[in-house]
């Protein structure tokens, strides 16, 4: 799934770059984002009203932590972004607009560690723990606001301020206590743990989205 959304959209953003090099109102950007690396294509389809296409993230990363460092030892892998697809629009002559849309997020991380401290104090020495995290709407609302330098065509700097309605962060755990006798106790400490975990995750409803890059109107 996710190689399948990054293959589409960067079919998306090359189509719309390739149109943009021969159709006078569209632009392309690229820049930083709050999810790593960003591109984007544009296109005016009336006087102050463009479609935006934004390309974001940070795809199949990975990383370990030792037990020096955390306290057990962590491999994790996953994926941050997503695509926006967003309609822009310019109030005024200036390059300030307010926007709005929907996000398609491909953003889930899964890791595991062995050993294991409950709440209440209880070590799990031989536990091997498997937990996945993923934004609870897969799409979701978006909403900004932005600013474009420059004139109608050429080089100018851009930055966006939003936010996403993640609706919250669902965290699912998974394991093995390593020791027979004491399962029924590692089961209790691991959905209590889970328990908390998601309270947290679902007051995050909301993800920041914070941009600054450059662009190019043709």
């Amino acid at each position: 799934m996710t190689r399948s959304l990054s293959l589409v959209a960067a079919l998306f953003l090359s189509a719309a770059a390739a149109q943009a090099q021969s159709v006078e109102g569209a632009s392309a950007g690229f820049g930083i984002s709050t999810f790593g690396l960003y591109g984007s294509a544009a296109y005016e389809v009336m006087p102050k009203l463009r479609l935006r296409g934004v390309l974001t993230g940070i795809p199949d990363f990975e990383f370990e932590g030792d037990e020096d460092d955390f306290g057990t030892d962590i491999t994790a892998d996953g994926s941050l972004g997503g695509i926006a697809a967003l309609a822009d629009y310019y109030p005024r002559n200036g390059g300030f607009r307010v926007s709005g849309g929907l996000f398609f997020a491909d953003s889930t991380l899964n890791g595991s560690g062995t050993g294991f401290e409950a709440d209440d104090g209880e070590t799990y020495d031989d536990a091997r723990i498997d937990a996945s995290m993923r934004f609870e709407n897969e799409v979701a609302p978006m909403l900004s606001i932005g600013y474009v330098s420059g004139g109608a065509r050429g080089w100018g700097f851009e930055s966006e301020l939003g936010l996403i309605g993640i609706g919250g962060v669902e965290v699912t755990l998974d394991g093995s206590s390593g020791d027979d006798s004491v399962d029924a106790e590692f089961e209790q400490d691991l959905q209590d743990m889970e328990d908390d975990a998601n309270e947290m995750g679902g007051d995050l409803v909301v993800y920041p989205w914070l941009s600054l890059g450059v662009s190019y109107r043709f």
